[in-house]
């Protein structure tokens, strides 16, 4: 399996997944701006990983998946009261973290080829 590939996908499933709710769902226009940002470095990650998979860009991805895990976190525990909006930000989180493990994953096999 191409792990590195499956990551690209993740991300911009992700960033579309998550930029979708945004707009439709989000009514605080701090998270809505903040989600779209990370959004758009999600997807941008995604498509570059897809285009030039590569060990090289595999850094980048721990901390856009660190980031976005905390972002998702965050929102989570600040719409606690809700059941539909932190149960969509914790599902969202764990694709970031499933990218994020994907690139691990893809790393350490394209490492360990000979």
């Amino acid at each position: 399996m191409n792990w590195l590939r499956t990551a690209g996908i993740l991300w911009v499933v992700s960033a579309l997944l998550a930029a979708a709710i945004s707009l439709i769902f989000r009514v605080d226009p701090v998270q809505v701006v903040v989600t779209i940002a990370a959004s758009a470095v999600a997807a941008a990650l995604g498509l570059w990983i897809i285009a030039r998979p590569s060990t090289t860009v595999m850094p980048l991805s721990y901390v856009v998946g660190l980031a976005w895990l905390a972002l998702y976190a965050a929102l989570t525990v600040q719409q606690s009261a809700e059941l539909a909006a932190w149960t969509t930000d914790v599902f969202l989180a764990l694709i970031g973290l499933g990218a994020m493990l994907a690139a691990y994953r893809g790393t350490r096999e394209a490492i360990s080829r000979p």
